[in-house]
């Protein structure tokens, strides 16, 4: 049984009812003291509700970040075998040609900031919560999931909008977007609270509802990325208490991914999806599955929009178990013909309706904490034993004892940090991270700039419209979507756009 699969059925219709209340509004704040929730929220269990609510809306951020983050790094790319004008929006990001005007980047902007409102409405509404665990609870699941969005915002977009409570058009119209350390202060201190707020678990019904591990890891994620001495200790710590807490590895990377064993003790947070035409499934297997692949890959054709690229291929090697689980180099079509065009397997489920896939999008787990404390161990120390253990453990769960990395094939920083950079791309393939990854460590403009020159696509004498030069330092952060600056003149625009 997934989360909250009654409940969140129940409030489809008042998340519905947010959602719209307030379309027009600047920020898409949907100022909830115009639609009258203020009267709504009377006990725990309606509480819960909202806080459901939240769950709920992550749907519109996760079908479209992978669009902002796997489709922008050298994982993927928009399907090279479409015309040059079919999904133009998503070729346009895929070559870092997009305008403020692209839909993808104000659709994104947009359900980020649905999430953020929700959770402001739920921590306005905690005063009826006479339950100080409840409570607790409730505060740290909304702090946590406001934090996870601007996370998101904040690492594709810079400088964005801190919005702590509901507000009215007009107001809204005056803001003017936070610096980007202000934004990194705000999600720490959030995930600092969630931390001490969440439970050690969530089982039973509560399954897929955040843990305390899932804060920890993602308040050292946003650590490492703030920067700085400070948080780098910081960091180290929380993420060694995850490794030491009640999460693990699971014993195969294909158990994972199984649909069989979803939420399983290596997930720390999931976006949860389930088919059967009950308005909560997955759209990625279509959008992944192959063009023209009929009904031989998943239900329903697909639209081949999140192509591995050869260099994410051939990075697997032929013995790397973690491939198969993840993409896939040929389909068989009609009489068994083999067909070869690579795509991403790893959302693939049973499924009788188009867009309605049952995997879950998996957004932390706890090979994540692993890899994410040998980095900071690394930053701060250079490359050790114990960080080589860390990200030892990760890689020998799918190649063996036999393939452990030895301290002399590690020996300096850069070195481990290139070890580190490839089996994470590696062991999170196709699962959002790779983008994010090469911010952080500072490596895009470089990965990003081989990836444009080498791979065909950008290349081809046959589409010199597509060719693509190296990335400039501008482009790492996205252009503000232009209906945020047009409803608001005091909105700066990022440099370059």
């Amino acid at each position: 049984m997934k989360l909250y699969k009654s409940s969140f059925i129940k409030i489809i219709c008042l998340s519905t009812a947010l959602f719209f209340a307030s379309c027009n509004e600047t920020l898409d704040l949907q100022p909830v003291s115009e639609i009258g929730a203020d009267g709504f929220y009377k006990n725990a269990d309606e509480v819960n509700l909202a806080v459901i609510g939240i769950y709920s809306s992550l749907h519109g951020i996760q079908n479209r970040e992978w669009m902002l983050t796997e489709v922008r790094s050298d994982n993927t790319y928009m399907n090279p075998n479409s015309t040059e004008t079919k999904d133009l929006a998503v070729r346009e990001i895929d070559r870092f040609v997009q305008s403020s005007q692209n839909v993808y980047l104000k659709e994104y902007w947009q359900a980020c900031y649905r999430t953020i409102n929700l959770s402001n409405v739920v921590l306005k509404n905690l005063d009826v919560v006479s339950d100080p665990v409840l409570r607790n609870k409730f505060e740290g699941e909304a702090r946590f999931l406001r934090a996870h969005a601007y996370f998101n915002l904040v690492r594709l977009w810079g400088g964005v909008f801190i919005v702590t409570e509901p507000v009215s058009g007009l107001e809204a119209k005056t803001m003017d977007r936070s610096p980007q350390s202000e934004v990194y202060a705000f999600i720490i201190n959030d995930l600092r609270m969630a931390s001490e707020m969440l439970p050690p678990t969530q089982g039973g019904a509560s399954l897929g509802r955040v843990a305390a591990d899932a804060a920890k890891t993602l308040l050292g994620k946003a650590l490492l990325t703030a920067g700085g001495d400070d948080n780098l200790d910081e960091a180290k710590t929380v993420l060694e208490e995850v490794v030491s807490g009640n999460f693990g590895l699971q014993p195969t990377y294909a158990s994972v991914f199984s649909l069989s064993n979803e939420y399983n003790n290596e997930i720390l947070f999931a976006v949860r999806y389930q088919s059967g035409s009950v308005g909560l499934g997955s759209p990625h297997p279509n959008f992944f599955a192959p063009l023209q692949s009929d009904n031989y890959v998943v239900f329903g054709n697909g639209d081949g929009l999140n192509v591995p690229t050869e260099s994410m291929s051939n990075a697997y090697g032929v013995s790397d178990p973690r491939k198969a689980p993840s993409m896939a180099d040929t389909w068989l079509g009609f009489n068994n013909a083999v067909r070869a065009d690579r795509h991403v397997t790893k959302y693939n489920s049973p499924f009788n309706a188009v867009d309605d896939g049952g995997s879950d999008w998996i957004v932390l787990r706890y090979a994540d904490a692993l890899l994410l404390l040998a980095e900071a161990i690394n930053q701060k120390s250079g490359p050790t034993p114990e960080a080589l253990g860390y990200l030892n453990e990760v890689r020998t769960r799918s190649l063996g004892a036999s393939a452990a990395l030895t301290m002399s094939q590690v020996a300096t920083y850069f070195d481990f940090k290139v070890a580190l950079e490839k089996e994470r791309r590696l062991e999170f393939g196709f699962e959002n991270h790779r983008w994010f990854d090469l911010v952080r460590t500072g490596r895009a403009e470089a990965v990003m700039s081989q990836h444009f020159a080498t791979e065909f696509q950008y290349n081809d004498p046959a589409h010199p419209s597509l060719n693509t030069g190296a990335l400039q330092h501008y482009q790492i952060l996205l252009p503000i979507p232009q209906y945020e600056i047009d409803l608001n003149p005091n909105i700066a625009q990022n440099t370059g756009y």
